[in-house]
């Protein structure tokens, strides 16, 4: 070590701390060689999902990747693949249920197909607002559910993120009751119960994939699609879809997926390092995705979209009881009155 730089580390009070540490100092090297707090890295997992990067989803994503490796103390990192890089949404899910990806974030309405329960997430108008969804995310009934949809599935829950308030864009007119989505071709997932809801509501409902969703509109096989006003920004639909109706049938939910073989071979504290990463992604998100909500109604009206907020949603309400009478076998009555009544 050069006179110089012995002279500088005194000075700061580093020199008796570097020497009874063992921490070699090179000279003109001043990185760090060992911090024995910072574990080396064991497993790089790879995080799926569908939309364009810096989108609320994606920013989540990134935070539960930053959190992951804080809590492993760097033993595991998160590395993002959004886009659909790694395929659509429910492939991705079938690829953890497989082991053969570590981790996807995907809609909760693509994570039903193991647990039809799961679905009672996005019964139309089933929640009154956030407090009311937050509450069944965080409190009794989500711990219920989650618990119940890992042992069908094999795939367990670590995180919730929302794509939030659905709402309705389209090329077509504006929608303030449900008598104007007579003959209008919306965009749904392949969800079962999202697709019957808009033919209640008269609508011509389409199954497309997210993935494949920007040339179907471009092409005409749909005039919309329902989704928060932030999203509609992000993906460009704006350039050809000009109405956009906030009536919230849906409030949408995601869902970060890891195989429940894989988590429980990792150490007691890694599984509990991503639990935590992941209740605290998805308070995160879900925040940031609200928050943009907001900007993002402004910021339509601003490139030229029609921005028509429904207040009274009776007729819409009624519109959708038969869909509660279909299903309420299939998902289950308790479940509908649980997460009706949570607080």
């Amino acid at each position: 070590m050069s006179y110089v730089s012995k002279r500088a580390l005194m000075k700061a009070g580093l020199l008796g701390l570097a020497l009874g540490t063992g921490l070699a100092l090179a000279p003109h090297d001043t990185r760090a060689q060992e911090i024995p707090y910072i574990e080396k890295p064991q497993k790089t997992m790879r995080l799926a999902h569908g939309v364009a990067p810096g989108m609320p989803y994606d920013t989540g994503a990134h935070r539960f990747a930053e959190l992951v490796e804080q809590y492993t103390r760097g033993a595991i990192r998160v590395k993002v693949f959004p886009s659909s890089q790694l395929g659509l949404e429910q492939n991705t899910a079938k690829d953890v249920q497989l082991g053969t990806l570590d981790l996807t974030l995907i809609a909760i309405n693509n994570a039903s197909m193991w647990y039809k329960p799961l679905d009672v997430m996005i019964m139309p108008f089933i929640f009154r607002d956030r407090h009311h969804a937050n509450a069944v995310v965080n409190g009794a009934v989500g711990k219920e559910l989650f618990e119940n949809y890992r042992k069908a599935s094999g795939v367990r829950i670590v995180s919730v993120f929302e794509w939030g308030d659905r709402s309705i864009i389209n090329k077509v007119r504006p929608i303030n009751k449900p008598e104007d989505l007579k003959g209008v071709k919306i965009r749904l997932p392949k969800n079962a119960v999202m697709l019957d809801t808009y033919s209640a509501l008269g609508a011509t409902p389409a199954a497309i994939d997210w993935g494949e969703l920007y040339s179907a509109l471009q092409q005409g096989v749909a005039d919309g699609l329902e989704g928060p006003p932030q999203g509609m920004l992000d993906m460009k639909f704006t350039d050809f879809l000009k109405n956009y109706s906030y009536v919230n049938i849906f409030y949408g939910l995601a869902v970060v997926l890891i195989n429940d073989k894989a988590f429980d071979a990792m150490p007691k504290e890694h599984q509990q390092a991503i639990l935590q990463a992941g209740y605290e992604a998805g308070e995160y998100q879900r925040w940031i995705s609200a928050v943009s909500h907001l900007d993002g109604l402004k910021r339509l009206q601003e490139t030229g979209v029609k921005v028509n907020m429904v207040a009274d949603r009776n007729a819409f309400v009624e519109a959708v009881k038969p869909v509660y009478e279909k299903y309420s076998k299939e998902i289950g009555e308790d479940w509908i009155k649980k997460v009706r009544d949570a607080k």
